[in-house]
């Protein structure tokens, strides 16, 4: 069933239409026993003239009545007189009853009936054609008010229940208005009784899922911090070792670990952190250019070690957006771009605004990513070629995950391409912009 105000105004209508329909034959079936009341009232009183007649002594005229009436006068066996249009035979049966009678390719309504006091019988009919038309339009009357009605009766239904209808409309239309992390429960005394189990049951849904993404975040942040006192301790011991001149290859193995695991943690908190600063008041307008700028130059020094080289272009931007969050998506950004750039290596960050949108594109010269990986980097720990990567590079697959949990957050959109001016990937981030900014 695609449309309940569909599904109820077909079988409204059609319980309306059923109704009228029985309706209409009850009254045509009462109809038509009036009809038959009236022709055999008018074959009687048609039989009586005929009586009068022969009570006078007065000469019948065989063109007493029209063509759809006949009449025959018998006495006794001899016919005696007939209308034109009569046979010679007793054309029904006298016993004051009404039939259905055949004669000259036409049904006729007759009755036989003898005079009082004599043997004379009278025999009188009419067409059926007669009987029939008025029957049909009997019928006609009973039906085509029901047929005319029914658009009338259509459009008042479809009306009525559009405007039933109205609060699980005005209730769908709160929920897709809601953010993402709005899981408040609705309240029930602004709907009518009957949405009262859907807003219960969305209630009990958003609590449910309101507890889960609490132990999730609890969990991430509880996790992070838990592992990194045993972290600490594990790296203490190692530059210990490493004091002690005990150089091997298993020793920069734990140290390549160590780095990693302590990576690992601060992307865990980091996502935690970015999912709390989504949760709150409105947000107000930053400057991408501004936010993207101090971020490239927190990182420069890391940059300059690598001996790469970062440049920034464009205009000031400005985008309603948490400033720590969209800090962490420009800073994972950079970061990918320099670990997989080589040494000597350029790193490209413009800004610019294009059909209302605030674009920042970050691209590199590295070897770049191939167009079938684009959708899965996204995903949480996932590392292209998994743990094959060059052994200087430390990763978690959790940075490109953080990006587009923070774009989602904020109604961002990423989007991967090959820099055609330094042959590397390419990364495009986008979010509605706020309007221009002379900063």
């Amino acid at each position: 069933m695609k449309s309940i105000r569909t599904y109820l105004v077909l079988v409204i209508l059609s319980v309306i239409c059923l109704a009228n329909f029985t309706a209409a034959m009850q009254g045509y079936r009462g109809s038509l026993k009036a009809a038959d009341r009236l022709v055999e009232n008018r074959l009687s009183e048609k039989a009586h003239i005929l009586s009068a007649f022969l009570d006078q002594h007065t000469t019948l005229p065989r063109g007493i009545f029209d063509q759809q009436t006949l009449y025959q006068i018998w006495d006794q066996d001899e016919l005696i007189a007939s209308s034109i249009n009569a046979p010679d035979n007793l054309f029904a049966p006298v016993d004051g009853n009404f039939h259905l009678q055949s004669h000259a390719g036409d049904r006729w309504r007759a009755v036989g009936m003898t005079l009082d006091q004599s043997q004379i019988q009278v025999i009188v009919a009419e067409k059926y054609s007669a009987y029939a038309s008025l029957t049909e339009d009997i019928l006609l009357r009973a039906i085509i008010p029901i047929i005319w009605v029914l658009p009338v009766l259509g459009i008042l239904v479809w009306l009525v229940i559009h405007i039933g209808l109205q609060p699980l409309k005005r209730l769908a239309n709160s929920l897709s208005k809601r953010e993402a992390n709005d899981l408040k429960v609705i309240q029930m005394d602004a709907y009518a009784g009957e949405l009262t189990p859907i807003v219960a049951a969305l209630n009990g849904l958003f609590s449910r899922l309101s507890e889960a993404f609490d132990r999730e975040r609890r969990f991430s942040s509880d996790a992070a911090h838990e592992l990194r006192t045993p972290l600490a301790a594990f790296k203490v011991n190692l530059h210990s070792l490493g004091k002690n001149e005990i150089q091997s290859e298993d020793l920069e193995r734990l140290k390549r670990t160590s780095e990693r695991m302590e990576h690992s943690i601060e992307q865990l908190l980091t996502l935690n952190r970015v999912a709390s600063a989504g949760e709150g008041a409105p947000l107000e307008a930053y400057d991408l250019y501004g936010i993207t700028r101090d971020v490239i130059a927190d990182m420069y020094v890391i940059i300059e070690n690598r001996k790469q080289t970062i440049e920034l272009a464009g205009d000031p931007l400005l985008l309603r957006v948490d400033p720590g969050s969209l800090a962490v998506v420009i800073r994972n950004l950079i970061d990918n771009a320099s670990k997989y750039s080589p040494k000597n290596g350029s790193i490209l960050v413009s800004t610019e605004s294009s059909n209302g949108m605030a674009i920042l594109r970050i691209e590199d010269s590295g070897k770049g990513i191939p167009k079938a990986e684009h959708a899965r980097v996204l995903e949480r720990f996932y590392r292209i070629g998994g743990d094959q990567n060059d052994s200087d590079i430390t990763g978690s697959g959790l940075g490109l995950s953080i990006v587009s949990f923070v774009l989602k957050l904020f109604g961002g959109k990423i989007n991967f391409f090959e820099s055609k001016t330094l042959g590397g990937l390419g990364v495009e981030i986008s979010f509605p912009s706020a309007g221009n900014s002379d900063d």
